[in-house]
């Protein structure tokens, strides 16, 4: 199997970061009966930061795409998504197993929040992240807090 590789975003990765995150939004959310795509396209151009994304590729293809900031206490796991097609392969557990060693080499929590109808919650719960609120909705947070030495 190939292995997945992240290039830094650029500023011509643009359209199709918001592409994706626009269906994957759109899909999660009209489940939900919340989807307004003008307010989750204005949310996302407040929300990305081109320096804290990565692309994902596998083959030389664009895959998928995060975003991460490396705040004083924490790292957020601000966005990742996959296409479809490359979804359920190991990539995103693999890309977050990372982040989550990562932090534990800093002494820091994983946060992230997901839409409640996001098949991925089930993977945060197996790699060890918390429901912080499980009554939120249609937004849930979450984090992992990494087992450290005394």
């Amino acid at each position: 199997m190939e292995q997945h590789a992240l290039r830094s975003a650029e500023l011509a990765d643009y359209p199709f970061v918001e592409a994706i995150y626009l269906n994957s939004m759109g899909t999660m959310l009209k489940q939900l009966g919340c989807w307004d795509e003008n307010y989750r396209r204005g949310a996302f151009h407040r929300a990305y930061r081109r320096s804290e994304a990565s692309i994902i590729t596998l083959a030389g293809r664009d895959i998928g795409w995060m975003q991460i900031s490396e705040r004083d206490f924490d790292i957020n796991l601000a966005q990742i998504q996959i296409l479809d097609p490359y979804c359920g392969k190991g990539i995103g557990t693999a890309l977050i197993r990372d982040l989550m060693e990562r932090a534990e080499q800093r002494s820091k929590s994983v946060s992230l929040s997901a839409v409640r109808a996001n098949r991925a919650i089930d993977l945060y719960l197996r790699l060890g992240f918390k429901i912080i609120n499980p009554d939120a909705t249609p937004i849930i947070d979450m984090v992992y807090e990494p087992q450290l030495p005394n």
